[in-house]
């Protein structure tokens, strides 16, 4: 490297270390207290985003919910019902079969 492309600053605070132990240990040190320095912004940034996410998720759910009473025929709102129960229904038939496949019931014992 030429010397406008050094900098003083980086070469004054690196530190010469007798062994690699030393160097990870000093290393590990200054990060942790980097990382207790940063938690509590990062904590409260953290808890603020769970907030909002938390208020825009029973905000939209409640928003379609209500738009979904009002706005949607009861002939809309009875076919939804009438087909959720229908999948539902379906879906418990194909489990009992499923079921009856991976465990069929074992045959009686012979009675001699």
């Amino acid at each position: 490297m030429n010397e406008e492309n050094q900098n003083p600053e980086s070469d004054a605070a690196k530190r010469q270390f007798e062994n690699m132990k030393d160097a990870f240990r000093s290393g590990s040190q200054a990060g942790a207290d980097k990382a207790r320095e940063a938690a509590p912004t990062v904590k409260s940034a953290f808890a603020e985003a769970l907030h909002d996410i938390a208020y825009g998720v029973a905000f939209g759910s409640n928003f379609v919910g209500a738009f979904a009473e009002e706005f949607v025929p009861q002939a809309v709102r009875d076919g939804f019902a009438k087909g959720a129960s229908a999948g539902r229904a379906a879906s418990d038939r194909a489990r009992e079969k499923a079921a009856d496949v991976i465990t069929p019931t074992p045959p009686a014992p012979e009675t001699v």
